[in-house]
């Protein structure tokens, strides 16, 4: 009776000993697990061998409309245009059929690199992913890229702020997170400063107290919601802070806002990022013929 006392005992303290780690850990308070899966996981790094940004994991899943079907998975990352931008090539060449010079485009892939991890935030490797440029705007320094990989299901995607909620507000915590210098993505932590920046051209931006360096730009500027419960993605780094002839205040960053986000989604057909309905799957014959149309009306 007292071996079988004793076993049971020494199986009892066993078992108490191997689930202490994982409950100290649920318990931990130290242990940010929320901050980091919603907004150190849909970090990527995107690589085009010469230079390196970052990246933001905005969608992953497959599109609603049956179009879309046969394409399976889509993932979406969402970058600035400056990061990818030595992958597009825009040159004049001679069409024989229109006997004219006209523009080519060509857009090479890009590598991204999705972070694995050991114990929640130890960065022990990447995962590589072949990835096309779907979308773009200069102007408003905005990339759109899909993974190649149309199989598997990325599971944390970064929320976006919805519209007509309010916000985000000055003086709202933020943070940016980002692969600077190419190293595994790190967050830094300010406040909101500035909601109604405007660039050279006139776009939006957000200035914010947390600081950047080169290879944030791309990355993600997040706030928390306490409606709902989650951290949300607010923006994208796009340059640090700099006055005179190009000096750099790093504790400073200049983003670009959620607005001109959900522009850029719904001008190029992706708003059902944003939970718009999706759009059909455009026919490419159709296409050409309104093309065809277009250039016989100009010759008229």
């Amino acid at each position: 009776m007292f071996k079988k006392f004793v076993k049971g005992s020494i199986i009892a303290l066993f078992t108490i000993v191997l689930l202490l780690p994982q409950a100290s850990i649920a318990k931990n308070e130290e242990v940010p697990v929320k901050k980091i899966t919603e907004m150190l996981y849909p970090s990527v790094l995107v690589d085009l061998g010469r230079g390196t940004g970052s990246g933001t994991i905005i969608f992953s899943d497959e599109r609603t409309h049956e179009s879309w079907k046969e394409e399976k998975t889509w993932t979406l990352v969402l970058t600035n245009y400056h990061v990818i931008q030595n992958a597009i090539t825009i040159e004049e060449v001679f069409d024989p059929k229109r006997g004219k010079n006209v523009q080519k485009e060509t857009r090479r892939p890009v590598h991204v690199r999705l972070w694995d991890y050991n114990d929640f935030s130890t960065a022990v490797g990447t995962t590589g992913r072949v990835a096309r440029i779907i979308a773009w705007d200069k102007d408003r320094d905005l990339a759109l890229l899909r993974l190649d990989d149309k199989e598997r299901k990325i599971k944390h995607v970064a929320k976006l702020w919805p519209e007509n909620v309010g916000g985000p507000y000055l003086f709202q915590t933020v943070w940016a997170i980002g692969s600077g210098m190419s190293n595994p993505p790190y967050p830094t932590q300010g406040l909101l400063s500035g909601i109604s920046g405007k660039d050279r051209k006139g776009r939006a931006l957000y200035l914010s107290s947390s600081p950047i360096i080169f290879g944030n730009s791309g990355g993600s500027l997040w706030a928390f919601s306490k409606k709902r419960d989650r951290y949300e993605m607010i923006g994208v780094p796009s340059m640090a802070g700099a006055y005179g002839w190009g000096t750099i205040i790093p504790h400073i960053a200049w983003s670009r806002p959620i607005s001109e986000i959900r522009s850029f989604l719904r001008e190029n057909d992706f708003g059902f990022v944003l939970g718009d309905k999706d759009v059909p799957k455009k026919d490419p014959d159709k296409k050409k013929e309104k093309d065809k149309k277009k250039e016989k009306d100009k010759k008229k």
